[in-house]
């Protein structure tokens, strides 16, 4: 009796949190926005500036990668004078990482609904003058924000959905609805059908309860035995849990 009790219980969670209205949105719209400013760096971990520590960085995180994470993963290269590139559209290896201190060891603390607080995309670069031994990095930099959107992610037990309304316009609209898994306690994997062709983003919960969601795109510049311009472009979003 107490196992059917409880079926009936998560039923009943799962379908108020998949079963959101129009109307639910507008009104979770009206409270109160927690308007934070974040640094263009938060919560992200740059590797050094000693060009010979930064394979030792960078492998700090192999060991989050499981066999199901590598697979997602495919980049595209091409040569061109003397210039090999190399570009990957969902990377889940960037040299711009999401902080191993925003982990989430219980998945559960992902269930809700979740406000946007904060949407950006943020630009880091590092390069390398090999023959030189040098490192240069420039600014951090903010491509664009769109913080003044409203959105919400909905999370149940198997679906993680997006509900957002764009400046301009009357209504909420579902942008996304996908299956998700939670890997290794620092990744997201959003999915239709089969893991292997997920959409990956960094994921965490700050000290202050924030769901920070970081998904990375890497470009790789180099001449071999020469230099190394390394950039990493972030869609960043930090949440607000509202219920």
């Amino acid at each position: 009796m107490k196992s059917v009790i409880l079926v009936i219980v998560i039923l009943i969670f799962y379908n108020n949190l998949t079963s959101q209205s129009n109307q639910d949105f507008e009104n979770f719209s009206l409270l109160p926005k927690n308007q934070k400013e974040f640094p263009v760096d938060y919560k992200i971990l740059l590797p050094t500036l000693e060009f010979t520590k930064w394979d030792d960085d960078y492998d700090k995180y192999i060991k989050y990668l499981t066999p199901e994470l590598r697979k997602t993963q495919i980049g595209l290269t091409y040569t061109e004078k003397g210039i090999y590139t190399i570009v990957t559209k969902n990377s889940i290896i960037p040299h711009a990482q999401l902080d191993t201190a925003t982990i989430i060891k219980n998945t559960n603390d992902l269930k809700g609904i979740w406000r946007m607080i904060t949407f950006r995309t943020i630009k880091f670069n590092d390069s390398v003058n090999i023959l030189a031994n040098k490192y240069y990095r420039l600014p951090s930099e903010i491509l664009y924000d769109k913080s003044k959107d409203d959105a919400f992610i909905v999370i149940s037990n198997t679906h993680f959905s997006i509900y957002a309304k764009e400046i301009g316009n009357d209504k909420f609209k579902k942008r996304s609805s996908s299956k998700y898994n939670l890997a290794n306690e620092r990744y997201i994997m959003l999915y239709k059908l089969f893991k292997a062709s997920a959409g990956v983003s960094q994921i965490g919960i700050d000290e202050n309860g924030y769901l920070i969601i970081n998904y990375p795109k890497v470009i790789e510049y180099s001449i071999k035995d020469k230099y190394i311009s390394y950039y990493t472009i972030i869609d960043q979003y930090i949440l607000e849990k509202i219920k």
